[in-house]
């Protein structure tokens, strides 16, 4: 019988990871992730009824995904917010986006950045070793906010707690190199 156990037995850390998103557009949310958590995946089992037996289980043909999360440190300025804020809205806003171009690739043309603002973008999550080495990199396809959470302000607070806001994404698929 072969020995199929990983030669390499250190463990993750949890703090081992970088957030690569569209630079030109979204690079102080990618600066500012604090906290990421990878979505589930599921491949839902058809009940095949047999007599006396009730169902069995049989492989599903559909993969079904989690969102991705985000906790996102947020910055003085509001920029990493504003840029999810921003995203969101011209999603939503026919002035910005017209509705037979809510499903194309580029939803606004933008002079300030120098062309079209992308509708989707690609979320790529780099693993580091425990050298800070590039290990592995996990590619959200066709990412779109669906979700900014909430912020709370509190004037109670005694030590200096960094406030945080979470942000969630769908996508299509993710492949891991």
């Amino acid at each position: 019988m072969a020995n199929n156990l990983t030669e390499n037995i250190n463990l993750f850390q949890p703090t081992g990871f970088r957030v690569i998103l569209d630079r030109k557009n979204y690079n102080n949310l990618a600066f500012f992730v604090q906290r990421i958590n990878h979505p589930g995946a599921q491949n839902a089992a058809t009940e095949t009824p047999f007599s006396r037996i009730g169902g069995v289980p049989m492989p599903g043909n559909t993969m079904t995904y989690s969102e991705l999360t985000m906790d996102v440190l947020l910055d003085e300025d509001f920029e990493a917010y504003q840029e999810m804020y921003n995203w969101m809205l011209r999603l939503v806003n026919e002035e910005q986006v017209a509705p037979r171009d809510i499903y194309s690739r580029y939803s606004v043309e933008d002079e300030s950045q120098g062309g079209k603002i992308p509708t989707y973008a690609d979320i790529h999550i780099t693993a580091l070793t425990n050298s800070n080495n590039k290990n592995k990199s996990f590619k959200y396809i066709d990412c779109v906010p669906t979700s900014i959470g909430d912020i709370t302000f509190e004037a109670t607070n005694a030590g200096v707690d960094f406030l945080t806001f979470p942000v969630s994404f769908r996508f299509s698929y993710f492949t891991i190199s």
